[in-house]
């Protein structure tokens, strides 16, 4: 029994490398970090990715080529997917870009110089060292790009300064170490606990397999979660699903236990998501064979037919390969 687990964990650990490899260029290419903070000033429309972005390592033509890449935001946020748009649809070649941002960064109007700058500076803001962990709730709220609810516990007080590193953090993150940089260019860390929460639908009664989801079979409940994405928060998110297994009264239900009347055929484009230890990678994927929400299935890279994997269908739009 031990060797068949060690024999699964290892070939989705494989898996996961190489998704992670395949969304890459050769090892040969130029490495390169762009940083975008959470919040963001600008105004509505075109902006350049110089303008918000701290872009570092490869050469200076290609970091010149990455600045001048042109991005939309429609005066509310900036979404990942958009400035990863403008990145594939650019000139850029052989460069291995790492992308830190959370899944969309908040615009604000311009007037206060909160971006990052060509030059690496950062904006004096001169903190107090008595503020609560709480404090810092938004702005890890917003590096996260999770829209649930977040606790901060910490056995140190909160440092001079704002956060600099890390860029962002995957929500179900247990822990994790805040740097702050003051007004004089030093660095402090912080090691802060953190807990996730989110609103879940546990079941108002023993549900059997094969019976359909309704208002009536939930309710809703503040619960802790250890990933992101494992359970609906509403139950229009589950319309029309059908339990694939028995769910005892009072159990929180996971994507994972519904089964959708909505069929994805195959050759659907979707996004195909890995985790592994906290880390995650993503790229274009196409169903090799037809599913439901919550069903496994097989998936190719959409660029690479040798590339296949074994994923969760999340819903429309989002398969997930489990690596952990």
């Amino acid at each position: 029994m031990t060797g068949k687990f060690f024999g699964q964990r290892q070939l989705l650990l494989l898996l996961f490398v190489m998704l992670i490899s395949s969304c890459v260029p050769a090892f040969s290419a130029q490495s390169i970090i762009l940083e975008i903070p959470g919040v963001i000033y600008a105004d509505k429309g075109t902006i350049r990715l110089g303008s918000i972005a701290r872009i570092t390592g490869g050469s200076k033509k290609t970091r010149d080529m990455i600045a001048n890449i042109q991005v939309w935001n429609d005066g509310e946020t900036l979404d990942r997917m958009e400035v990863m748009r403008a990145i594939d649809e650019s000139d850029v070649s052989d460069v291995r870009l790492e992308i830190r941002m959370p899944l969309s960064s908040r615009v604000e109007s311009p007037g206060y110089e909160g971006n990052f700058t060509d030059t690496n500076e950062r904006p004096n803001i001169t903190q107090n060292d008595s503020r609560s962990v709480n404090d810092l709730v938004p702005e890890i709220l917003a590096m996260s790009g999770w829209n649930g609810g977040l606790e901060i516990t910490a056995n140190s007080p909160v440092p001079e300064g704002r956060i600099v590193d890390p860029a962002t953090i995957i929500p179900g993150t247990s822990g994790a170490t805040l740097r702050f940089q003051d007004n004089h260019g030093r660095v402090r860390p912080l090691n802060v606990k953190l807990t996730w929460t989110q609103n879940a639908l546990i079941a108002a009664r023993n549900i059997k397999r094969g019976d359909k989801i309704t208002a009536g079979s939930v309710f809703t409940r503040r619960i802790k979660v250890s990933r992101a994405g494992n359970f609906p928060s509403n139950i229009s998110e589950i319309a029309g699903f059908t339990s694939n297994r028995n769910i005892k009264q009072g159990e929180p239900i996971e994507f994972s236990y519904l089964t959708s009347s909505n069929v994805l055929k195959r050759g659907r484009h979707l996004r195909v998501i890995a985790r592994y230890n906290g880390a995650s990678a993503s790229t274009e994927g196409i169903l090799l064979e037809d599913g439901r929400p919550g069903e496994w299935v097989k998936v190719r890279k959409a660029d690479d037919r040798r590339v296949t994997l074994r994923a969760r269908i999340i819903d429309e739009n989002t398969a997930e390969v489990n690596a952990e």
